[in-house]
């Protein structure tokens, strides 16, 4: 399953790098994104390529955590984990911490991720 979680790296190179098309092209035909700033569910390659360069635009950097693998068969596999998001601004770095699961299929021996979900991380209870 370590061949699944090859894709979630090279998805956070791609987003690192700018690199919309290529995250897109990580995402399986008939892919779901729910975009930690998205406002909608983002169903098509178009859209996934527009919410990554708007990503890019608005500086965005990404930097993965701690993981879990969840194989549901062979060719299927959940992954859930944190991810902290980034943007410098006079020249201060603002972290973003956020949570995240991708849905990875196997499709022509290739992994794809075929769903996303990606949320901001809140605020333990007992702090404001």
């Amino acid at each position: 399953m370590s061949e699944a979680y090859d894709v979630v790296q090279r998805w956070a190179e791609a987003f690192n790098a700018g690199e919309a098309d290529a995250i897109a092209a990580l995402y399986a035909e008939g892919a779901v994104l729910w975009g930690t700033l998205g406002q909608q569910l983002t169903t098509s390659p178009a859209e996934i390529t527009t919410y990554f360069a708007e990503a890019a635009r608005a500086g965005l950097r990404v930097k993965l955590q701690t993981y879990v693998i969840s194989p549901a068969s062979d060719d299927l596999a959940i992954i859930a984990g944190h991810y902290e998001f980034s943007r410098t601004a006079d020249g201060k770095t603002q972290p973003i911490p956020a949570r995240y699961s991708f849905v990875l299929t196997r499709r022509n021996g290739a992994w794809m991720i075929a769903h996303q979900h990606s949320s901001l991380l809140p605020r333990p209870a007992n702090r404001p």
